[in-house]
């Protein structure tokens, strides 16, 4: 009788009510993962698709955490490449691309290249998106919880779809589709929380001979 209880309860539900039972303890877990985060290390692999350049252009590295206004990605292919948040600014150095030149603009608030790389998706989310549970799923082989988050407020993008660790609640991937329509997928893998940061790392010295263009 328990457990024909328990499956008419089961039926009872519709498909959106079991999705927001499900939403709930993974945002939680996320929120409390990532008020416990103090610096992170992360391998990564950033994937973007834009059909108007072709096939997708897919780049790795290291990624380096220090909230809330620290962010840099060290890239192993292409070598040389940077992306750093110190504080201040955000440097996009990119000599496999546009040698001799640097780009350097006010940090953003939202987007791939905040310094709040999870913040912006788990602190308050019933505030700033409709939240949808897709299901779970698994990121090098770790279970993920996958949570769909279109924005409420003007944000640089349309839609996120983040994955949630079941075991730390640290986000292992996001997907972005920007307003341009260009989707750009970030998955994080042998995460270091609380590894020291190298204050290089989070600092960029303009080498020489390389002009700063501030837009």
């Amino acid at each position: 009788m328990v457990l024909a209880a328990g499956a008419g309860l089961l039926t009872a539900l519709s498909p959106d009510r079991l999705g927001a039972q499900a939403i709930e303890p993974s945002m939680r877990r996320a929120q409390a993962a990532y008020d416990r985060l103090t610096t992170l290390r992360a391998s990564f692999v950033q994937t973007i698709e834009n059909p108007m350049l072709g096939a997708p252009e897919v780049t790795r590295g290291t990624l380096w955490l220090a909230p809330p206004d620290r962010f840099a990605m060290r890239f192993s292919e292409p070598e040389g490449d940077r992306i750093v948040a110190d504080g201040e600014w955000l440097w996009a150095y990119t000599p496999s691309t546009v040698p001799g030149q640097v780009i350097r603009q006010p940090i953003p608030r939202a987007g791939a290249m905040t310094p709040d790389l999870f913040k912006q998706f788990v602190d308050r989310p019933h505030e700033r998106y409709d939240a949808t549970y897709v299901g779970t799923d698994t990121v090098a082989g770790e279970p993920v919880d996958v949570v769909r988050l279109v924005p409420r407020v003007d944000l640089p993008f349309r839609r996120a779809t983040i994955a949630i660790s079941e075991r730390t609640g640290l986000l292992r991937r996001v997907a972005l589709v920007e307003d341009s329509g260009q989707r750009r997928t970030l998955v994080l893998s042998d995460l270091a929380p609380g590894a020291a940061v190298p204050p290089a790392e989070v600092r960029f010295d303009v080498p020489r001979g390389v002009k700063v263009v501030t837009p």
